[in-house]
């Protein structure tokens, strides 16, 4: 048996340094924190963790708004998702629109499940706009954050927008679901795809 040779080459001590500090940068999002520790976050999740404690599907939690961010992140560090309108953010602002996207986008579940004629996304978005505000989002970032919760459902979704709709959908294990058989999106015997 062959052995395989380590791809990786050995990076000079000063690129391993710049490598360090773009990392530290990458996990520090102080604005996503600011959201996540706000006590409107916590409630909105606080309640519809309450509301689907009996809830046999998929749950809207914490994990999966988790499980999200980092769908979304993959998808965009590998390019199948293009989003132009990022491209004049940075490394770490991109981080931390992903993830304050992920986070937010089924804040507003609790509201569909208090009245069925309400979109959660609709509700999400209007009920993180403060959330991103307080934070200290700018304007077109929270502009953006905005768009994609709102719309996190539609599929004719493109950009920044599909990113988190994709990662949504990507991120549920619904391979490994007990509730499969009676699930609204395998009905028609289609079968889950691992994906990403």
């Amino acid at each position: 048996m062959k052995k395989r040779k380590h791809s990786l080459r050995k990076k000079k001590p000063e690129q391993a340094a710049v490598n360090e500090q773009r990392m530290k940068n990458l996990r520090e999002m102080k604005r996503v924190e600011a959201v996540l520790a706000s006590a409107s976050y916590k409630m909105y999740m606080d309640k519809i963790a309450e509301l689907e404690s009996e809830r046999r599907f998929c749950r809207h939690d914490r994990s999966h708004c988790w499980e999200t961010a980092r769908t979304a992140a993959v998808l965009f560090l590998l390019g199948e998702v293009p989003c132009p309108e990022l491209s004049d953010y940075s490394e770490e602002q991109v981080c931390e629109l992903i993830y304050a996207a992920a986070f937010l986008h089924d804040i507003g579940r609790f509201r569909e499940y208090e009245d069925a004629a309400k979109d959660h996304a609709v509700e999400g978005a209007m009920l993180a706009r403060p959330l991103l505000e307080e934070a200290g989002f700018a304007e077109a970032e929270t502009d953006l954050i905005l768009s994609a919760i709102a719309h996190h459902r539609r599929k004719d979704n493109a950009g920044f927008d599909l990113l988190l709709s994709r990662a949504d959908k990507e991120s549920r294990p619904c391979y490994d679901c007990y509730a499969l058989a009676d699930c609204k999106k395998y009905r028609d015997g289609g079968k889950p795809k691992i994906t990403v």
